[in-house]
């Protein structure tokens, strides 16, 4: 993974999304990885610093590990990934996080980016 990051001079958060270089992680689940990882969509991959990519490879297992569960938990056996109440970041109607962050906006890639002031930018 530190290594995948450390070639690519893009956003981070295209490089998430990039479904040939990691499968299964799309705008809202790249939201909140990065959300819960405090790095900035905005960051240039290349630019991490290794403390900022090891807490970015845990926090894209945990925050995938929390949607399975919230999923099964309100599903059954049947993953639907329809259910997303329990983002913590991207969601239209979120003004402000559990924090008390101040929710904002902006596309990258055409895709509507949410994202707080506290997420540390890298480039």
């Amino acid at each position: 993974f530190k290594g995948l990051l450390a070639k690519k001079r893009t956003v981070v958060k295209t490089l998430l999304m990039d479904q040939k270089l990691m499968r299964g992680i799309g705008n809202s689940y790249a939201d909140e990885i990065l959300y819960h990882a405090a790095v900035s969509p905005f960051s240039i991959a290349n630019a991490l610093p290794e403390k900022a990519v090891t807490k970015l490879f845990k926090s894209i297992r945990a925050v995938l590990e929390k949607a399975i569960k919230e999923i099964a938990e309100a599903n059954g056996d049947e993953l639907t990934g329809e259910l997303k109440d329990f983002m913590q970041i991207h969601s239209p109607k979120l003004k402000v996080t559990a924090k008390g962050e101040t929710v904002k906006t902006e596309k990258i890639g055409g895709r509507t980016t949410y994202y707080t002031d506290t997420q540390e930018l890298f480039n």
